[in-house]
């Protein structure tokens, strides 16, 4: 009988995976599918480019290892494909297909241009610990009428507190919109109240300043087709076709159609 249990891996490679995985390494993770499944894979070249970064040597496994060169880096890569922390896999070769369709390589090996399919999801205690908060969160929801009246009152004034500022959010965005409208009529390019609101910045910087004129977009340049760069006009390209003698004499003897006539004024 066979056992589904994840393969037993050394610890310090665990800990070099944990670190591939972790933004710090700055691994680029593409998004790929596998047997109808979602993956994540990555290229060799970051892998091994984040492991002789700074950042690496200062772990505890990055101590252990000492400084590596880009060979000492790749064979340390290559180790860990017999322990499936990731497998080469490559993309199809029909143009037809979508280029994020990955398959597995039967001869694996490691190679700075090879692309390589995580197997290995880390340590699952934060996971974990989400799901059981999720869980405890559903039976806490579902427990609330046995809740003492002190907590059902508070819960009660806090919903109310926050439908309150969702009330406030919505009403202000509506005054500033209305702002804005009166304002470009009348003092134009237009005044908006809270410029950053709606900003990718944070909170607080979201309300700094009050108020800021428009700043229009820039217009988009429009490229006129069959443009070339230096102003220079395209060549015309003519289409020749080598024809029979016999072909030659009957086109020669046909009749003008409408397409042979030539437009006086050009």
């Amino acid at each position: 009988m066979e056992s589904n249990a994840p393969p037993q891996r050394p610890k310090n490679l665990c800990q070099v995976a944990d670190y591939l995985l972790s933004p710090q390494s700055g691994v680029k993770k593409r998004e790929g599918v596998f047997n109808e499944s979602r993956v994540t894979y990555f290229r060799g070249k970051g892998a091994v480019n984040a492991l002789l970064k700074p950042e690496f040597r200062q772990t505890a496994v990055g101590k252990e290892l000492g400084e590596l060169t880009r060979e000492s880096a790749g064979e340390l890569l290559m180790s860990m494909i017999p322990h499936q922390f990731f497998l080469r896999v490559a993309r199809p070769s029909d143009p037809d297909m979508p280029k994020n369709m990955l398959t597995i390589v039967q001869y694996q090996s490691f190679s700075e241009d090879g692309l390589y399919l995580w197997r290995y999801e880390g340590s699952q205690l934060r996971n974990q610990l989400m799901a059981a908060g999720l869980l405890l969160i559903v039976l806490a929801a579902v427990m609330f009428p046995l809740w003492p009246v002190t907590l059902r009152l508070g819960v009660w004034y806090l919903s109310v507190g926050v439908l309150i500022l969702l009330g406030l959010f919505f009403a202000m965005a509506i005054v500033r919109l209305i702002l804005f409208m009166i304002t470009w009529v009348v003092l134009k390019p237009g005044i908006w109240l809270f410029p950053n609101l709606f900003e990718d910045v944070g909170f607080v910087d979201s309300f700094i300043p009050l108020w800021g004129w428009h700043v229009p977009e820039p217009p988009k340049e429009v490229k006129k087709k069959g443009a070339v760069a230096g102003g220079e006009e395209p060549e015309q390209v003519v289409h020749t076709e080598v024809v029979s003698d016999e072909t030659a004499a009957k086109i020669a003897k046909r009749r003008p159609m409408v397409e042979d006539a030539v437009d006086e004024d050009a």
